[in-house]
């Protein structure tokens, strides 16, 4: 316990893309967000907390998705065409935690992202890129420890509940170039606005324990619930034809995100602090919100990922980084999607681009 713990609870509290704002393994299109590490734990639960109550943590992650699925086939002739949509987003998290006693902890995170998306129009396609930057949507987290961590050294369970707030710009303006080889301005791409324009309520959790000595066993999930429907920015897409998805796509929609990560950490150089993890990841964004209407232009899919994972504890200084791999892809059909079908009597069911890996690491430091 004194060597394996402290640092494999900081490697159990990696990578949480809750902003969940702008987050997450194999997502590109798919508008997750958030900078994936938001909760670093630097010592065991219940360890003294009256010198260095307080953590600070930056926290990056950057994604390039290209890949285009309809459900979970590949769209292969987009490459050979050369007329795939490709995104390059960085995302960046601001965060400060305080340690208020043994059980109870709470974080706040301000976000920033950059993201360009690089698209064709006409035949033969004509590229051109769309670009936005800003601050996202800030979030506050309170977090509980259930069992008396003094009590329970080698396992635990920590809830957590947050806010997230619409400070993120959700309504970005770029040119676009159109066929007739005019431009336009207009809202970029769902996927690389920086906010989602909605309030939301963020569920948590975050469990360990102790299987042997220096190694851990460990399961994240989070969910965020956005109740608002549409957030008012026109997306361009609307068609006057109600066989098409474009007829229910006027607006972006403010949908639900979820995120589910299990796994293994073992420590394997005590003195160094260095723990190594690997983990199943699953993250994406619901046809359907749990709360609220659905309605508007959002893409609904998943991905789901090896994520191996290694950590350096010193101290009062942890950091680790993460890359998850894609394993599986699938972009699901939207409610859009599913109204027009029902209208054409055929199946519409729209794409979107995935990463094939996800880059994401975070330092913190205790004070």
């Amino acid at each position: 316990m004194k060597h394996s713990l402290p640092t494999l609870l900081g490697a159990l509290a990696c990578a949480l893309p809750i902003t969940f704002q702008s987050s997450v393994s194999a997502q590109g299109c798919v508008a997750v967000r958030g900078g994936g590490m938001c909760s670093l734990h630097l010592g065991e639960p219940g360890a003294d907390v009256e010198e260095n109550p307080w953590l600070a943590s930056v926290s990056y992650r950057y994604i390039h998705s290209f890949r285009h699925f309809v459900g979970d086939v590949e769209q292969l002739q987009r490459a050979a065409a050369a007329n795939q949509v490709i995104n390059h987003s960085h995302f960046i998290d601001f965060g400060a935690q305080y340690r208020i006693n043994s059980h109870w902890d709470v974080a706040v995170t301000l976000p920033f992202v950059t993201s360009t998306r690089s698209q064709v129009v006409g035949t033969p396609g004509t590229r051109f890129e769309t670009s936005s930057s800003g601050i996202g949507d800030a979030r506050l987290t309170g977090y509980y420890w259930i069992f008396d961590p003094k009590k329970e050294p080698k396992g635990n369970i920590q809830i957590g509940l947050g806010l997230k707030a619409p400070t993120g710009d959700h309504n970005v303006q770029d040119t676009f170039l159109t066929a007739n080889g005019t431009t336009t301005v207009r809202a970029v791409d769902q996927s690389i606005q920086p906010g989602d324009g909605g309030w939301g309520t963020s569920i948590e959790l975050n469990a360990f324990r102790e299987l042997m000595p220096r190694t851990v066993a460990f399961l994240q999930a989070s969910y965020l619930l956005n109740p608002e429907d549409t957030n008012g920015t026109v997306t361009g897409r609307f068609r006057n034809d109600p066989k098409t998805a474009g007829y229910y796509e006027n607006l972006m929609s403010i949908p639900d995100q979820y995120f589910v990560r299990g796994g293994l950490g073992y420590n394997l150089v005590p003195k160094w602090g260095l723990t190594v993890s690997l983990a199943g990841r699953l993250e994406g964004v619901p046809v359907n919100d749990l709360l609220g209407a659905s309605d508007g232009f959002r893409r609904p899919g998943f991905g789901v990922s090896i994520d191996p994972g290694i950590q350096i504890a010193k101290g009062r200084f942890t950091f680790n980084v993460n890359v998850p791999f894609a394993l599986y892809r699938n972009r699901e059909r939207s409610v859009a999607d599913q109204l027009a079908t029902a209208a054409k009597g055929s199946d519409v069911h729209g794409d979107a681009a995935f990463a094939d890996y996800v880059v994401t690491a975070a330092i913190g430091i205790r004070f």
